[in-house]
């Protein structure tokens, strides 16, 4: 009798034991498929910023080289307007003449706008009004010779630069299609394409600077002057 009452409690404990360690396994693999659920969201996360990093990185490096590269378009610009002389139009040629008389007017009219708008020095400071709001205050001067400059008198210059550069512009796209013609001008005239041909490649070269500088010159312009109707100064 006991030796079968051994046998019972036997099975009882080895029942209970079964049925608990199941229960163990059951939590145990609720768990792991938890802790793979959270390790999966995880590194769903970790590929999402490290993706934003790498294209943010990107954007920099693509804003870096632009930088770069107007920077260089800017050198270039003025080296080449800085030794510029206008060209001498008359060539016994009617395309080669036309360019050339365009092209002048281009570059006279390009410096024009620079020599007006830039002697403008524009210096921003922030003062406190008499209920302690910030306000802005943009000193202008001119500046070579350090006098005050009006602000209406800013914006008009700035107005009648933006309109000089939007015929600029139009000129630029012009002799862009003049140049070709004055080069196969050129072509029946092979000494004067010695001569001449050199110095229409050249000015074909700057005119493709001046047309890529417009816009930003333009886009400086609208800055300083949308500035300037927000500044609470003269």
């Amino acid at each position: 009798m006991k030796k079968f009452l051994f046998i019972l409690v036997g099975m009882f404990l080895l029942q209970t034991t079964y049925v608990a360690a199941q229960e163990m396994t059951k939590e145990e693999k609720k768990a792991a498929k938890m802790e793979a659920k959270e390790a999966k969201r995880k590194a769903k996360e970790e590929a999402k910023e490290m993706k934003e990093l790498e294209s943010a990185e990107k954007a920099e490096a693509k804003a870096e080289a632009k930088d770069m590269k107007i920077a260089k378009l800017r050198a270039d610009y003025e080296k080449f307007m800085e030794n510029y002389k206008p060209i001498e139009p008359n060539s016994g040629l009617a395309n080669v003449y036309s360019f050339f008389v365009h092209t002048n007017e281009l570059f006279a009219r390009m410096k024009g706008v620079e020599e007006n708008i830039g002697f403008i020095e524009i210096n921003t400071r922030y003062e406190a009004d008499e209920d302690g709001d910030t306000i802005t205050i943009m000193d202008i001067k001119n500046k070579q010779t350090g006098e005050e400059i009006k602000k209406a008198d800013a914006l008009k210059t700035y107005s009648m630069a933006s309109l000089e550069l939007t015929t600029a512009s139009l000129q630029a796209t012009n002799l862009a299609l003049e140049g070709p013609l004055a080069l196969t001008d050129l072509a029946s005239d092979p000494l004067k394409a010695m001569t001449l041909g050199k110095k229409i490649k050249s000015s074909m070269k700057a005119i493709k600077m001046s047309a890529q500088l417009i816009p930003l010159i333009q886009r400086g312009i609208k800055e300083n002057s949308e500035a300037l109707k927000q500044a609470k100064n003269n």
